[in-house]
């Protein structure tokens, strides 16, 4: 068995995933795109997230809630101006039009801060044992508030007017928008959310790792398998994904080392093979 150590690590690898897949998968079931700028926006939060910490020495959790705001309304105009003009127009419009600003995002980003990784500081200093097992305060800090945003977002999309909208709107878009369910006004919230939990999986990450203009292409890359596998248009199937996919990174890279990444395409290729869906998907999408 891998150490109580690895375990952690890939509890905040899945969970840092949920946080960027249930955004890819609210954008897919609403808006009907994949938004492939989502790994930029968390690139955005990162940085923000380091010149708030490092430059300007100001609380982690300041910082954070800068990152979100941002973040958030960085999505809400790329949605409004962009891409919702495109959307009716089918999903390859709006896609190469958001693939082609990811060189533009990232080609500012080094024009303004340059292509160095950057270490943000610490959130807390200092080990927590739990019978034989060490962890960093930081870390079990970082699980925390991770698990606290999943059970935040479960409580947004299923107990709350928006929530059940938004779900409404996945499901029957036709018979919601009958019922009065503005289509422009979901986009909106959906992107906003989206935007603002890629931002808070690199709040959470950066202290941990470091931050660059790339950062957000891997996570994207790992938070779409998870949603392939958990199936398109099911959050509970980003959920699942992602935690699946986290864990074999960290658990499999323990092991194996970078084999694990063949090794986790394998495995999400043999569930396709069986279940073209998903785990959790139907040939329709659901939330």
């Amino acid at each position: 068995m891998p150490p109580a150590e690895v375990w952690l690590e890939g509890l905040i690898i899945g969970s840092t995933l949920v946080m960027m897949a249930s955004g890819l998968v609210l954008a897919i079931s609403i808006m009907g795109i994949l938004n492939w700028t989502h790994g930029q926006l968390y690139m955005f939060a990162g940085i923000i997230m380091w010149q708030v910490l490092a430059q300007w020495h100001i609380n982690y959790f300041v910082a954070l809630l800068a990152a979100i705001g941002i973040t958030a309304a960085i999505g809400v105009a790329i949605e409004r101006w962009l891409l919702r003009p495109l959307v009716p127009k089918g999903f390859i419009p709006p896609s190469v039009v958001a693939i082609g600003l990811i060189s533009v995002f990232e080609g500012g980003v080094i024009l303004t801060f340059g292509v160095a990784q950057r270490n943000v500081p610490s959130i807390m200093e200092g080990i927590i044992r739990i019978g034989q097992v060490s962890i960093t305060a930081e870390r079990l800090l970082i699980v925390c508030i991770a698990i606290g945003v999943m059970l935040g977002l479960y409580y947004f999309i299923n107990r709350t007017k928006i929530g059940l909208a938004i779900r409404a709107a996945a499901q029957e878009p036709t018979v919601s928008s009958l019922y009065g369910v503005a289509s422009g006004r979901l986009f909106t919230i959906v992107m906003a959310t989206a935007a603002g939990l890629a931002a808070v999986a690199a709040g959470l990450i950066a202290p941990v790792y470091f931050v660059d203009p790339y950062m957000g292409s891997r996570p994207f890359i790992l938070a779409l398998m998870a949603v392939v596998l958990g199936g398109m248009g099911s959050l509970r199937g980003a959920v699942v994904g992602g935690m699946i996919v986290g864990f074999i990174t960290t658990v499999g890279g323990y092991y194996i080392g970078t084999w694990y990444e063949l090794i986790t395409l394998l495995i999400i290729m043999a569930i396709i093979l069986f279940r073209p869906q998903g785990l959790f998907g139907h040939v329709e999408a659901r939330l």
